[in-house]
């Protein structure tokens, strides 16, 4: 039986943004046009906090405009009923961005999606170069579940 999406309770949320599954950050170009850019996170104080490199386009265009959105979002394998459950955060607002100092940002987030004795190896290596953070503090945020 097909069911009208729920609301997500707190705990779902603080459980879904916990996943090491990536955000899909979403930027506008100059002519109007979405570009969608999947990367690792954290949420912190209620704000998503993100890092890249310097130079990336996605970068280019929240300087340009800052306003963005954010999906985060699993889905199971579908059930006998056919159902494929699945749990969502959406978000939108403006963006900041502020240099990584220290790395400090990528070295949380690496902890949260690089487990095991490489971990500490990879946030060296990725914060060898300078990063940038985009933090998102919600403007407004949706969170639903399908069943």
């Amino acid at each position: 039986m097909i069911r009208p999406p729920r609301p997500l309770s707190d705990d779902e949320i603080a459980t879904l943004l916990a996943l090491d599954v990536p955000a899909r950050l979403a930027t506008l170009d100059d002519a109007g046009f979405p570009h969608v850019t999947p990367l690792w996170f954290v949420w912190d104080d209620g704000a998503f906090h993100l890092t890249s490199y310097h130079d990336r386009p996605h970068l280019r265009r929240l300087t340009r405009n800052p306003r963005t959105g954010l999906c985060v979002d699993v889905e199971r394998p579908a059930r006998e009923d056919g159902e494929r459950p699945n749990l969502q955060v959406r978000a939108i607002g403006q963006a900041e961005l502020f240099p990584d100092e220290g790395g400090v940002w990528t070295r949380r987030i690496d902890e949260k999606y690089v487990r095991g004795p490489s971990g500490a190896a990879h946030a060296s290596a990725r914060t060898a170069y300078p990063r940038t953070v985009i933090r998102l503090r919600p403007e407004r945020l949706v969170a639903l579940g399908s069943v």
